[in-house]
């Protein structure tokens, strides 16, 4: 029914139209800036949150990063004391070994003069000959105090490296 319209009437109804076409737009425009803003805050915040977030995993990673320095020192640190240990075991079996010579060296008892043949060892020859030695380089002594014989050392079979000899 367009055609029984006038002219006037035509133009008026697309004015209107137009118009509203117009009002429509702006109205969405409206809608449309005020949804970017939004989105623009929203967005805005996001980055805020992923910031923050950021940072505190770089806290992390420093915190994590430190831990595992420390661990490491102290496994360097376990690793010094079990060799220091090693050590001082080692030491202390060498100066047991040391102390058992000496205390077998002490506690075995045998004298050895040169010049007694091994059988005459035996008994009093050993003290006679003794007396006699002490009396050909000491004559007063053996006239003047009475020498007794209290213990007597054995001498070591084999050379001790350790020891130095004079």
């Amino acid at each position: 029914d367009i055609s029984n319209i006038t002219e006037q009437d035509f133009k008026t109804i697309v004015i209107k139209l137009i118009s509203g076409l117009e009002k429509g737009i702006e109205d969405i425009r409206e809608a449309i800036a005020t949804k970017t803003v939004e989105l623009k805050n929203s967005c805005d915040e996001l980055k805020y949150a992923i910031n923050e977030v950021h940072n505190k995993m770089e806290g992390f990673n420093a915190w994590i990063e430190e831990a595992e320095g420390r661990i490491g020192e102290l496994e360097d640190t376990i690793i010094e004391l079990e060799k220091a240990e090693k050590k001082r075991e080692k030491l202390i079996q060498e100066h047991e070994r040391m102390v058992r010579e000496l205390s077998d060296t002490i506690k075995w008892n045998n004298i050895r003069i040169i010049g007694i043949p091994k059988e005459e060892k035996k008994g009093k020859v050993a003290e006679g000959v003794l007396e006699q030695i002490t009396a050909e380089n000491f004559p007063n002594l053996g006239k003047e105090t009475d020498v007794e014989i209290q213990a007597s050392q054995r001498t070591p079979l084999k050379c001790n490296l350790n020891r130095s000899s004079a």
